[in-house]
């Protein structure tokens, strides 16, 4: 049992784990401020940095939720618990490198690693970190928490059994999935469903169960960089970790094959619809076969509309959706724990709407408003037809609900995450023409005419029409929001209250059709 408290680290709101006020549920937040802690070594700005779980806790105290949940401080994981996914190499790896013996070696350990920085405070947060998670997932299966929310930092769905990358020291889901089922049998957790939204495939992860029917693992994930369809289709893993892990073929291996479920987003610009397009079409069937004990949630929030690193629209709304749909299943269990999230403001309200959404504080209503992308119904199709062996419910026609579906993102929730208020929306349509190509800073997309413009209302597959600077063909260029790498980051964001007001509007929003 790992003791909560452990930390020196100072702890925040009820501590103690006593509720403050009344909740119908028992929500348990866990934030320690030690895991701040691990940092670049000579304080270089970095996307993974300490402000990440900040921003989110402040977002959580300002909007009053704090005191309704059963705050925990963090907790030190087990060597014994980590090494029932890492080899022992790696835990003393870890343990190590922040002594004062590795000082001058830390960064060449990184620098040997794919995408990590280390300095001496990163043992103790990467400690912190899987401990939190497994203690909080411990409690929900116990049932004296409802729910779960660790608010914990460094991220860990792509730590390897023997090595860290992708910002991720220890897999921290991994390590408290194997231990619900392997030292708590007492509890009866026998079938763990683990949910990956983050934007990167979680790799690790995925190997830690490859073999394993207990564990049912679904990702939903960019796999590919390319915006263009035809180049997309060719384009086998670009988009971080790369490779072929997140393909849909790899569904598992002996026993635990078809227990592997991957969607591989095949473009960025993926928002509210193409997501619940997934749930509905794959995840939710899927998971009523399985009939899961508890859920353990990857929540990674990079997939957020603003994320410098995703590429994705999803809004706080869209996640809130997303979790309320998870929260019908294993007599609602779910724990989550933070991955990714690069935009603090995105990170923060995506975060603060899941809480929201455990608390029952707010009805959530899905309706008619955006089409998936034309990719993400043939991502799904795919995915139905390489799995529907393993899972009956996959095996029947998809419904032509996917081709008519629409998602409603409220106007509100996609402004919030743009640096422009939410009124400059009201009465405005926007429409994107033209023929699509690909360049380094802009996306000409085609066309995308919808049935009827009445429903439509902003959402995250916008691209707003500047006339400004059409081509000479005459065809419509237009900034693309989706490609982050190229667009958001280096040109939209930082200027668009600035560009969109000279530019000149059409009648009506464009969606991914």
């Amino acid at each position: 049992m790992i003791m909560t408290g452990e930390s020196s680290g100072k702890k925040w709101g009820n501590g103690d784990g006593k509720v403050a006020g009344k909740s119908q549920r028992k929500v348990g937040l866990v934030y320690d401020e030690t895991m701040c802690k691990h940092d670049t070594p000579n304080g270089e700005v970095d996307v993974e940095c300490p402000d990440r779980i900040r921003f989110i806790w402040e977002k959580l105290q300002l909007a009053g939720v704090t005191q309704r949940c059963v705050v925990l401080g963090g907790s030190k994981a087990e060597d014994k618990h980590l090494k029932l996914v890492h080899t022992k190499k790696h835990v003393n790896l870890v343990k190590s490198i922040s002594t004062k013996r590795k000082d001058s070696r830390r960064n060449k350990i990184a620098s040997q690693l794919d995408s990590i920085y280390l300095n001496g405070g990163s043992s103790e947060a990467a400690y912190l970190d899987v401990g939190s998670v497994v203690n909080v997932a411990e409690k929900v299966a116990e049932g004296e928490l409802d729910y779960g929310f660790a608010i914990v930092r460094p991220p860990g769905h792509h730590a390897e059994a023997d090595e860290a990358m992708g910002f991720c020291l220890f897999n921290n889901v991994a390590v408290a999935a194997s231990y619900l089922l392997n030292e708590r049998p007492d509890l009866g957790v026998k079938k763990i469903l683990i949910v990956d939204w983050d934007v990167h495939h979680g790799n690790g992860t995925q190997k830690m169960f490859w073999k394993d029917p207990r564990v049912l693992i679904f990702s939903v994930h960019r796999f590919k960089v390319a915006g263009n369809a035809y180049v997309a289709r060719h384009d086998h893993g670009s988009f971080y970790p790369a490779g072929d892990d997140g393909d849909y073929n790899m569904v598992g291996e002996g026993l635990g094959k078809g227990f592997n479920i991957n969607v591989p987003w095949e473009q960025g610009g993926c928002g509210d619809a193409d997501y619940l397009a997934a749930w509905d079409h794959i995840m939710i069937p899927v998971t009523k076969e399985f009939n899961p004990d508890i859920i353990l949630l990857s929540a990674g929030f990079d997939a957020a509309i603003g994320d410098p690193l995703g590429g994705c629209c999803v809004t706080p709304y869209g996640y809130s959706v997303m979790l309320k749909k998870l929260m019908e299943f294993a007599q609602g269990k779910i724990v989550l724990a933070l991955e990714g999230g690069y935009n603090l403001e995105s990170l923060a309200k995506s975060s603060l709407a899941c809480v929201q959404v455990l608390l029952e504080e707010k009805g959530i209503q899905c309706s008619s408003g955006a089409y998936p992308l034309e990719s993400t119904r043939r991502v799904i199709r795919a995915v139905r037809e390489r799995l529907c062996t393993y899972w009956p419910s996959l095996a029947d026609e998809l419904s032509c609900k996917l081709i008519d579906q629409k998602t409603l993102t409220p106007v509100e929730h996609l402004s919030s995450c743009l640096p422009f208020p939410s009124s400059f929306f009201v009465g405005r349509e926007f429409i994107v023409t033209g023929a699509r190509t690909e360049g380094p800073n802009l996306t000409v997309l085609p066309s995308l005419e919808p049935r009827s413009t009445s429903h439509l209302s902003p959402h995250s597959h916008l691209s707003v029409t500047n006339k400004r600077k059409a081509p000479a063909s005459g065809l419509t260029s237009s900034y693309r929001f989706s490609e982050l790498e190229d667009v958001m980051v280096e040109k939209v964001l930082p200027s668009f209250q600035e560009e969109v007001m000279g530019m000149e509007f059409q009648d009506c929003i464009a969606f991914g059709k």
